[in-house]
């Protein structure tokens, strides 16, 4: 028997009356969906709209209704979902072209979507009328042509796979989608008839992608009754992308029960599936959520060993961990999912940083780089395998290289690799490359420069090799059992500081007690325990909500009458998007900000609180608001927003599943004539902000270095684009006296930091006054003058051109600068030089990794070039990295042989609960040299006109965890962007 439905029809022209028909068969009514027929009523007065949950509350559902499948048609979808249809069938045939259908899976795919015609679904967040009537930007509006269908309680859900097949099989409580999948397509392993994941469309719509064997095994949704299971093949070579377009047609479709299953290829019915057994242990990894965890080393791995797993792209380490004599400090990232790249200090605490006259009872510090790349992920044959550098472009006393690769079952993950150097140590077997490159693998020269910093490449995957391995359990209790054998037999140790091994295995428990944080206690070597902490956080999922800021106006259909205070409403606007609002226009029927210091990491979401204040205060005639960004001395960008559409998208779902793109701005303003000013002209624009400031020194025989200082950030904006900004600083607390000054053989440009630190309590940290200008079409410029930075101050200028939207851009800086004096008042000292840089910047398309070339003349004399690249994810945290090599010699570079280092940036929008324009910085250099060393600058023109970048808008605040929120509103993970 057929499920029934409650069906709304189409709205005619009635005086609050909506046409209802109840309908017995299903599928009858949702062929009607398909192909609206109109209840004849008699035309009075005007069409009648209502919301979801009002009508609702008119219904009285049968005992078995499930609202979990209820359907909402609009005829705006029905018109993008025959599209679609159109698009899918005409696909398939070009896919058997290329190999990756065959002829017989285009046929039964074909008939399949015959059976399932364009519907005009639009998913539903909720169907519960209070909730609806809670959350009106979720509540539809039904309007004339729409269609809601509420079945009844499904008992099946359908199993479809790559060549059109459809099983009906009965649903059972606690089944996940593989035991379904094994049920209709049989075998005990999953990849034996079919492919190791599945798209999981949920009567709601909802679409998920679900592992299905055991190398993929996570904790997932069970498929409720009436969805849908698509099983592509076992290596099947359609993209995601098509698979993805395939899952969501199903979920057009509603409850899979309701077409009939004769009008499928291939179909076939399965008796129910059996129970499953409880099991304490979960070794099949069903509810296992895979965490990978730090190594001693930061990276991820065993103990002593790595692995080839990654993290999230986003995460950010700090580990600690203590093995005698060893003491690592590890701080490791992973700025895209297939890149792991992290840097250390070892502590080694039997040997000393260096005579006692110099360094004291300081251990001795060593400073080392690492990197690991994944080479491929894993698959039901392949494990995951990946390759790896440690201690590169150190020192080289811990230098290795290495091949891993990892395989999982369940809730074990088994790892084998082999490592060359101070990782296979042990050293019990051939060199497997000398067989290919020649016996110069077999010796191994350790030399990592006699200042370090030097890139050993030639020792490289050379000397004997030792295999290592392990595998880590992860318990259903927080806990993570870790075993290994070490490759290292602690025979060869640097500083000749061997130590005995009583076993080559080394275990450990690894636990979780609140995220982002791991606490580890094992036993290594045979003798040695072994302890650790990692704190870690994921920074493109930081996002907080904003609870202190200003409640953001409720957004109502009706439009004010009169006329708002529209000074009143300017301060409004500031307070709501941190913008200098310098003036209001009206001309007819648009409103025109004119915004100035308006650039924001989350440009859309200030945009919607601007018009959200707007629209509360702009009388009924206006229908546009146009917002006009000004920097460098003139408008860049404008952003147009019509008041119409906003209100719609911020009162009622949209009608249609076409993504919403967000505004985009343009760059030719229209000149006006008939534009009123509706504010008084402001008085010179100034600013004083307090704050703290955190400078710190990690390394040399002086360990960490830092200094707290309270600092007061002043700006005034003067007529004629000039600008002045300067800031005080006073001394809090610090320990800068330990520092030890190293010697230089090139001018002293930064290593006097010790006496600009210490000096003075007070200090003029930068004074200086800028013009900038639009100097022509795409073309920028800036002047200005003043004390730079803590060290430096003169006169300069920079030029850029710059297209809006251009991927790319250029830019000239020229400045003579001369040191400051130490105690960083008015005087300066006798040192003076010439220096500037030709900057070429490229946005690249490839993951939102940015990289700038810098080629000229540094602080110092030295003539080279700097590359730096940065990897920006979805909610505007980055990392970045850069070298600048010059034309002086290691030897009188000095420790480190050149200028390299690691930077973060987090804006507080993301971790703090109120709204800011400013970002979070930290950096990481190896060393304090002379060499490679820039001016700061007061103007930096490609920062400021980032509204001329084609990524203005791409960032928005990261989506919460999924399970911290309502379904309705939870991302699956092929869709969260990072």
């Amino acid at each position: 028997m057929m499920p029934k439905i409650v069906m709304l029809k189409n709205f005619k022209k009635r005086r609050g009356v909506v046409a209802v028909a109840l309908a017995l068969n299903a599928a009858a009514a949702y062929a009607q969906l398909a192909q609206p027929q109109v209840l004849e009523a008699q035309p009075q007065g005007q069409p009648q709209t209502q919301r979801l949950s009002a009508w609702l509350k008119t219904q009285t559902l049968p005992a078995d209704a499930y609202p979990l499948g209820t359907l909402w048609a609009t005829p705006e979808e029905k018109v993008r979902q025959q599209a679609e249809h159109e698009a899918l069938l005409q696909s398939l045939p070009s896919l058997v072209e290329q190999g990756v259908l065959t002829a017989s899976a285009m046929q039964g795919l074909q008939r399949d979507l015959q059976a399932m015609p364009p519907t005009g679904r639009v998913k539903l967040s909720n169907v519960e009328d209070d909730w609806l009537a809670a959350y009106p930007r979720k509540d539809p509006l039904l309007q004339p042509g729409d269609g809601v269908a509420i079945p009844s309680r499904p008992l099946h859900l359908r199993v479809m796979t790559q060549d059109g097949a459809v099983c009906e099989i009965p649903h059972r409580e606690g089944l996940q989608a593989k035991d379904y999948v094994r049920a209709c397509l049989g075998g005990d392993g999953p990849a034996t008839r079919h492919g190791d994941w599945a798209w999981q469309v949920q009567p709601d719509g909802r679409v998920q992608h679900v592992p299905l064997a055991l190398w993929n095994a996570a904790e997932q949704d069970q498929p409720a009754p009436g969805a849908w299971l698509w099983v592509p093949v076992s290596g099947t070579r359609l993209s995601l992308d098509w698979q993805q377009r395939w899952a969501e047609w199903l979920a057009t479709q509603g409850v899979s029960t309701r077409l009939d299953l004769a009008a499928f290829a291939a179909p076939t019915r399965q008796v129910q599936p059996p129970a499953l057994l409880p099991s304490v242990l979960d070794l099949e990894g069903r509810h296992v959520q895979p965490a990978p965890s730090a190594s001693n080393w930061g990276n991820v791995g065993l103990l002593q060993t790595p692995t080839a797993r990654m993290q999230e792209a986003g995460y950010f380490g700090l580990t600690f961990h203590r093995t005698w004599p060893y003491q690592n400090s590890n701080v490791f990232f992973q700025p895209t999912d297939w890149m792991e790249a992290g840097f250390r200090y070892t502590d080694t605490s039997n040997r000393l940083y260096g005579p006692e006259s110099f360094s004291g009872t300081l251990p001795y510090k060593d400073k080392s780089i690492d990197l690991k790349l994944r080479a491929w992920r894993e698959s039901a044959l392949l494990p995951e395998l990946a390759v790896g550098l440690r201690d590169v472009g150190g020192t080289g006393l811990y230098s290795s290289e290495y091949v891993v690769a990892s395989k999982r079952t369940g809730r074990f993950d088994w790892s084998l690799g082999m490592g060359w150097g101070y990782l296979g140590a042990r050293g019990n077997l051939s060199n497997p490359l000398s067989k290919v490159l020649g016996q110069r693998m077999d010796t191994r020269v350790q030399d990592g420069g006699a200042q370090g910093g030097k890139f050993s490449t030639s020792s490289w995957f050379r000397g004997n090799p030792a295999l290592f391995g392990g595998v880590t359990y992860q318990t259903p209790w927080n806990v993570d059992v870790k075993v290994e054998l070490d490759g290292n037999n602690y025979q060869h140790e640097p500083h000749d500081n061997n130590l005995p091994q009583h076993s080559p295995i080394n275990w450990a428990v690894v636990y979780r007690p609140t995220k982002g944080l791991d606490v580890s206690m094992g036993l290594e070597r045979g003798n040695t325990w072994s302890m650790g902490f990692t704190f870690y956080v994921d920074m493109a999922g930081l996002n907080v909500p904003k609870v202190t800021d200003p409640a953001r106006p409720a957004v109502q259909v009706v439009r004010p009458k009169a006329e708002p205070n529209w000074a009143a409403t300017a301060d409004t606007l500031a307070a709501h998007t941190l913008w200098d609002v310098k003036q209001i226009y009206r001309d007819q029927n648009t409103v025109v900000v004119e915004a100035h210091n308006s650039a924001s990491v989350y440009a859309q979401e200030r945009l919607d609180r601007a018009v959200a204040v707007l629209h509360q205060a702009a009388p009924a005639e206006v229908e546009n608001f146009e917002m006009h960004h000004h920097k460098v001395g003139d408008v860049l960008a404008v952003e147009k927003v019509n008041r119409t559409a906003w209100v719609a998208q911020q009162t009622q779902p949209a009608r249609t599943q076409a993504p919403v793109q967000p505004v985009e701005p343009v760059y030719v303003t229209e000149a006006s004539k008939t534009r009123t000013p509706l504010l008084p002209e402001k008085a010179l624009n100034y600013w004083a902000e307090p704050g703290l400031d955190l400078i710190q020194t990690l390394g040399g025989p002086d360990g960490y270095l830092y200094q707290l200082s309270g600092a007061l950030s002043m700006g005034l904006e003067l007529p004629w684009n000039v600008k002045a900004n300067g800031t005080l600083r006073y001394r809090l607390s610090d320990n800068y006296e330990r520092f030890t000054p190293g010697w230089s053989n090139m001018p002293q440009v930064r290593t006097h930091i010790a006496e600009y630190m210490t000096t003075s309590r007070v200090t003029l940290e930068n004074l200086s006054i800028s013009k900038t200008n639009r100097v022509g079409q795409n073309w920028y410029g800036a002047a200005y003058a003043g004390y730079f930075e803590n060290m430096f101050g003169g006169v300069g200028g920079e030029v850029l051109y710059r297209q809006p939207g251009s991927r790319w851009a250029a830019g000239l800086d020229v400045n003579h600068v001369k040191q400051r004096n130490f105690a960083q008042d008015f005087g300066f000292r006798d040192y003076a030089i010439n220096t500037g840089h030709l900057t070429g910047y490229w946005i690249t398309p490839f993951e939102g990794v940015h990289t700038s070339l810098s080629v000229g003349q540094y602080l110092a004399g030295d003539r080279g070039a700097t590359m730096s690249v940065q990897k920006v994810f979805a909610n505007g945290s980055s990392i970045s990295a850069y070298a600048t090599k010059t034309n002086v010699p290691a030897a009188v570079f000095g420790e480190g042989s050149f200028d390299k280092g690691i930077a973060w940036m987090i804006p507080f929008d993301a971790f703090l609960t109120s709204s800011s324009r400013y970002s979070a910085g930290w950096s990481w250099k190896p060393l304090l040299r002379d060499g490679g060393a820039k001016v700061g600058r007061p103007v930096n023109l490609f920062a400021d006109t980032v509204w001329l970048s084609p990524n203005v808008k791409a960032h928005s605040p990261a989506k919460p965890d999924n399970d911290s929120v309502a379904p309705d509103d939870r991302v699956e993970g092929y869709q969260r962007r990072r």
